[in-house]
């Protein structure tokens, strides 16, 4: 699945999360004393992230008087049992949590599942224009009855599922999943198993799971042993507002033996404590959710819908460094790569790119699955890969200077390619490099063609001729540079030749200039430490560059043809529309269908030849792919019929999975859409219509609009399925239309 992050958010939520941090550090001066004193008699204290916009935190201490209604006096005190609909029009979410999530108790390092559900939650609020309040409490045992008696909407506190609270609230879909896990200090050296706890004073609080676990243990220890040895154990009733913190110093400090943590929490706190050690798992894998009241299945819909979509979008994979061998004994291989199209793409519901489909057949021949993680810029890149999220980056990179100052190591090259300046064809050619006096270059300044520019400009310094250097931002992919070059908005750019390869069949106004490097291999990177990978892909290079499966691939996507089929060829004969007519209209009747519309379709994909096959591997004369007429139950496309009825039930299918209430005409092009770029990217594109205040019950002036938005990062990125080439589906539902109407005109009584 490929792992896919939205940075700008990110970085919002982290401003949100470091403005709650402040408060808590003031706690280590005098001054702060007085300030934590304030916060004590005074229940609200409202945290703005910055004064000049309304983002902002709310945070509610609720502790000694959550159940004095009467102390709760402002607008966000008072108590509700609202469901979604009044929570949006009151514009306020409300979410109890632990103090600890509250003031942060310590500070983020390297483990992204540092406070996550915080995280996750902050940005479920944004999306839906909703000021998070955060009602606290210290007191772990207040969380549900807070809830339940109307003070929060939600509680998110890392709460386990158990019968007994299903009983009492409703949980979300899991955001986590954690083993209860028994802690003592590092220095503890007895030996420990579930039946001989050894007489070990457990602490724990009141009211929690981990106090049903001990007593459903004890319980059970009971019944098969009677407690005459050390076999037993003492439960030792902790303060519920004790933080981790706290109960791992009563450890240290030799007042209790060990307590009871969840493994997903404890990852975090051995990151800076070395003073405590996990000895021993005390049951299995259980789920971690967000609880609401049982009366709310509004907010309960909408918040299982948001946390699917970001755990399908933003799941980490397990972070492990390891060469080789750790890779077979994971049986999976981490890619790191973009979301373009040379590289990394999803197309009619194929995944596909010349980098992946490499990687892909080298995972296959070390016999491990594939995993992808779809990176924003090469930092990213980089930092995952340091830190252990992935095993290799591939995204068609050449070895700089400052790409060898990072401890990575570079294969051998598996593409060697040339720098080359992209321009508009209708101005006049560049021919040489005095020809780019006081023109202007748009690239990424990460990206080795900056480097490349930069030397160009020093050459050409002596020679008195300038152009000038503008940087773009670093998510911006290449394609949507040159698009902006094509379209008048940017004057060049330098792209490699490969790209160019791609890029020219699409865009009819684009020309390639001259060359700024020779050839420049492109490689795959890895960590210094993993030499034995380093082996096995350079042997791969040496075995695959130029054979057989490496030229399939790489004619595949650079060499043949990707320009649709000519649009308004059809056939002379004007009393027919091709040999397949009759064909067309028993078929088209069957799936119930317009038979022109179909006639209109199969003349855009296949031109009406049933051998057609694309460059992406679709056949037959409605160009089905392989995988989608078998799930159809079709074979031989190649057959007129099979070809045009696997479209047709495709088309049905498509068509049944879109609401009864859209206007007709409106399920044609969608249904459309959907067949030229896949369903997932239609949902995307109505998605975002929403959020563009547009209409996403209409194709024309909306949906279509939204579709060219889904090719910019600013916006694949937060969309489920990510980049599409959006101008393909609007282009393809355009063409169709314009033919329907001429073969609407020459048979205007036969639908």
């Amino acid at each position: 699945m490929a792992v896919k992050f939205n940075i700008k958010k990110l970085k919002k939520v982290s401003y949100l999360l470091f403005s709650l941090l402040f408060i808590n550090s003031c706690s280590d001066d005098p001054q702060s004393k007085k300030i934590e004193a304030a916060q004590k008699s005074q229940p609200d204290i409202t945290v703005v992230a910055d004064n000049n916009k309304p983002d902002k935190i709310i945070v509610l201490d609720t502790d000694n008087n959550y159940t004095q209604k009467t102390a709760l006096t402002t607008e966000h005190k008072k108590t509700s049992q609202a469901d979604w609909d009044t929570i949006k029009e009151s514009g306020t979410l409300r979410i109890i949590v632990p103090y600890s999530f509250q003031y942060n108790d310590f500070l983020p390092r390297k483990s992204l599942s540092y406070n996550n559900e915080l995280k996750l939650i902050l940005r479920f609020s944004e999306e839906n224009n909703l000021t998070p309040v955060f009602v606290s409490t210290k007191n772990f045992s207040n969380m549900l009855p807070l809830l339940e008696q109307g003070f929060g909407d939600l509680v998110v506190a890392n709460l386990t599922i158990t019968q007994a609270r299903k009983a009492l609230v409703k949980f979300t879909t899991p955001v986590d999943q954690s083993i209860e896990q028994l802690v003592v200090s590092h220095s503890f050296n007895k030996k420990l198993s579930i039946k001989n706890l050894n007489g070990l004073k457990i602490g724990v609080r009141e009211n929690t799971s981990f106090m049903g676990t001990l007593i459903a243990l004890k319980e059970k220890q009971q019944q098969d042993q009677p407690a005459t040895s050390n076999q037993d154990f003492q439960i030792v009733k902790l303060d519920d507002r004790l933080s981790a913190d706290e109960k791992f110093n009563q450890i240290i400090s030799g007042k209790i033996d060990a307590v009871i943590e969840d493994s997903n929490r404890l990852a975090l706190f051995k990151e800076y404590r070395s003073d405590i050690k996990t000895i021993l798992d005390l049951g299995k894998e259980r789920p971690i959710a967000w609880a609401v009241r049982k009366n709310n299945p509004d907010l309960l819909k909408h918040l299982n819908r948001y946390i699917i979509t970001e755990k399908l979008l933003q799941h980490m994979p397990e972070r492990h460094l390891g060469d080789l061998d750790t890779i077979k004994k994971h049986r999976q291989l981490r890619l790191i790569t973009r979301n373009n199209a040379s590289t990394y793409f999803l197309w009619k519901n194929q995944l596909m790119g010349f980098e992946y489909d490499l990687i892909r057949e080298f995972a296959k021949q070390q016999k491990v699955n594939l995993k992808v993680l779809v990176a924003n810029d090469f930092n990213q890149m980089a930092q995952w890969l340091e830190e252990g999220y992935g095993d290799i980056i591939s995204a068609g990179l050449i070895k700089t200077p400052d790409r060898e100052k990072l401890p990575i190591e570079f294969t051998n090259p598996y593409l060697f390619v040339q720098e080359v300046i992209v321009q508009r064809k209708s101005e006049q050619a560049i021919e040489s490099l005095q020809d780019l006096g006081q023109r202007t270059f748009y690239v990424r300044k990460s990206s080795s063609y900056f480097n490349t520019l930069q030397n160009i400009q020093d050459q050409l310094h002596s020679q008195n001729i300038h152009f000038s250097i503008e940087t773009v931002p670093e998510t911006m992919e290449t394609e949507e540079i040159i698009k902006h070059v094509v379209d008048g908005e940017y004057d060049l750019t330098v792209a490699d030749s490969h790209i160019i390869a791609i890029e020219e069949s699409w865009h009819g106004d684009l020309k390639v200039s001259i060359p700024l490097t020779g050839k420049q291999g492109h490689r795959w990177l890895i960590r210094k430490t993993d030499n034995k990978l380093l082996a096995e892909l350079n042997k791969f290079i040496k075995k695959e560059y130029k054979q057989l499966f490496y030229n399939v691939t790489y004619n595949k996507y650079f060499k043949n043809s990707r320009k649709l089929f000519d649009a308004d060829k059809r056939e002379k004969n004007n009393k027919t529309i091709s040999v397949y007519d009759d064909l067309i209209k028993s078929l088209a009747k069957e799936y119930d269908f317009d038979w022109r519309l179909i006639a209109a379709q199969v003349n855009k994909e296949s031109q009406f030849n049933p051998k057609a096959k694309s460059w992406a591997g679709a056949k037959g004369l409605l160009q089905v792919m392989p995988r989608t007429a078998r799930e159809v139950g079709i074979s031989n496309l190649k057959k007129p019929e099979n070809g045009l009825r696997a479209g047709l039930k495709y088309m049905t299918w498509i068509n049944g999975q879109l609401s009864d209430e859209l206007p007709p005409d409106v399920r044609v092009w969608f249904t459309l859409a959907a067949y030229n770029a896949g369903l997932g990217h239609l949902k995307d594109a109505r998605n975002l219509a929403v959020k563009q205040g547009l209409n996403p019950d209409r194709w024309f002036g909306n949906v279509e609009k939204t579709f060219l938005l889904l090719s910019k990062p600013k916006y694949n990125k937060k969309a489920r399925y990510g980049y599409v080439r959006g101008n393909e589906p609007v282009t393809y539902v355009k063409h169709i239309q314009a033919l329907y109407e001429l073969y609407s005109k020459k048979h205007p009584d036969e639908v």
